[in-house]
């Protein structure tokens, strides 16, 4: 949830950010590198910057709100 939060504010900012969970599995060789306090493990990280518009790379599709949320009115 922490992620997402962030995640929102970069974009009202204008930038892009893309979360990183498959770092969780390198946290060994990231430990040897960054050397953080014995009481903190790296769980995830987040690439932040600007996306470049002029790479034509694919974007993929979302289902529609309708298939993956139900609203309660309540």
């Amino acid at each position: 949830m922490f992620l997402q939060t962030v995640m929102l504010l970069l974009r009202a900012e204008g930038l892009h950010s893309c979360p990183q969970m498959a770092w969780a599995k390198f946290r060994r060789t990231v430990t040897e590198v960054v050397s953080p306090p014995d009481d903190l493990m790296l769980f995830c990280g987040m690439s932040i910057g600007y996306e470049d518009v002029t790479v034509n790379h694919p974007r993929t599709e979302r289902a529609p709100l309708d298939e993956t949320v139900t609203f309660v009115d309540g």
